[in-house]
């Protein structure tokens, strides 16, 4: 049993249990082992916004504008942590990405671009996935950007995506997540 629970100290560790030593025999071992652990240094380092990039749900949401149907591949943004970190410190998306905020309940929302380096269109939505109002989003602002009226979900494209699809208020959304099954 001695072997399943945590290991708070050196005295309570078994000699060698769970650890791998490797001598410093010579110097090609001490390079070798340096370059490990710069690596998973920055490996660290790195990850926590693609970490939770990729805990995110995933969905294919289409909108129907006056270019016809276009589909997205969307992250679904449904807690509260994941809708305050939202796009913040990424630097590229692509052409059909998005980002979806759903929120329990129709509400007046407010939005802004701290920390976020990527220009956006936001399209705030209706529960019924029709599009209310159409804003753009400047990389590193703190303008407040506001729905204007109760939404039930935001759209966050990348910029320029709504004027190319010639989106504009009432127009369709379509996602598994704005109409989930009772």
């Amino acid at each position: 049993m001695a072997h399943s629970r945590a290991i708070c100290s050196k005295t309570e560790r078994e000699p060698n249990a769970g650890h791998v030593f490797v001598p410093f025999n010579n110097q090609l071992q001490r390079v070798a082992n340096a370059t490990l652990f710069a690596f998973f240094g920055l490996l660290a380092s790195a990850s926590p916004i693609q970490a939770l990039a990729d805990t995110m749900r995933r969905e294919t949401l289409t909108i129907t504008s006056a270019a016809g149907k276009t589909a997205f591949s969307t992250e679904i943004a449904e807690s509260l942590p994941d809708q305050e970190q939202g796009l913040m410190f990424r630097t590229k998306m692509g052409e059909t990405d998005g980002m979806l905020f759903i929120y329990p309940k129709p509400l007046v929302i407010t939005m802004w671009m701290r920390n976020t380096y990527i220009p956006l269109d936001m399209v705030f939505i209706a529960g019924d996935g029709t599009v209310r109002r159409i804003a753009a989003g400047e990389p590193l602002s703190d303008a407040i950007i506001s729905s204007g009226e109760k939404v039930s979900a935001v759209l966050e494209l990348k910029s320029g995506t709504a004027s190319r699809l010639g989106l504009k208020p009432g127009d369709k959304v379509e996602a598994p997540s704005l109409h989930p099954a009772p």
